[in-house]
């Protein structure tokens, strides 16, 4: 295959304006090709790019923000299972929680009251099924002082035992000494018995 020849002579024979306006216009040809072959393209493709890459920081920042509020429930949620667990700690077995208002009474006695009632009611498992109310109606007689001595000391208490309506009658002197009547209500509080189911085990098929 032949080049094209350039014929010299033609070349010469043009003016020359003509030639710088020919090279202007090859020039141009050339800026403008790359432009649109080469230029364009990847101005789309940067600009297609740059749309990627927001989206992908926007996605990060979420993603962070999230991350760091799950941080947080996830540091909550353990500070409320331990907050339970001392809870717990605080809730004896049913059988303790007996033993405990039996403790209470002696220690009524102890520091001077004379108990006149001491009526246990049903006891009651909380709707969370969390903890179970144990609670006794109590009257007591004795001085004043003795019976808010005898009120701290259970508010002392390492379980968790209540004292509510509380109702004080008018102070009456025996044996020369003010004594007063007082109803009350105390609850202690229990951990639910654990239902512990046995496993069935099958019979044995009987021999033919």
């Amino acid at each position: 295959m032949k080049l094209p020849t350039i014929n010299l002579d033609l070349l010469r024979s043009i003016p020359l304006v003509q030639k710088v306006g020919l090279l202007v216009m090859v020039l141009a040809g050339i800026i403008v090709g790359f432009y649109y072959y080469v230029a364009e393209p990847k101005s789309t493709e940067i600009a297609g790019l740059q749309g990627e890459i927001g989206g992908l920081d926007t996605q990060i920042q979420t993603l962070t923000i999230k991350v760091k509020h799950l941080d947080e429930l996830i540091a909550a949620s353990k500070q409320l299972e331990i907050e339970l667990a001392k809870k717990k700690e605080r809730l004896p077995p049913e059988e303790e929680a007996v033993m405990l208002l039996k403790q209470v009474s002696d220690l009524g006695i102890r520091l001077g009251l004379d108990i006149k009632l001491w009526k246990p009611s049903t006891k009651t498992e909380d709707p969370s099924k969390l903890f179970v109310k144990m609670p006794v109606n109590v009257e007591v007689s004795g001085g004043y002082h003795t019976a808010a001595l005898f009120f701290d000391r259970i508010n002392a208490l390492p379980r968790i035992v209540t004292v509510s309506g509380l109702k004080m009658g008018a102070p009456k002197v025996e044996k020369g000494r003010f004594v007063t009547q007082t109803v009350f209500d105390l609850v202690a509080y229990a951990a639910p018995e654990e239902v512990k189911l046995a496993a069935a085990v099958p019979a044995s098929p009987q021999k033919k």
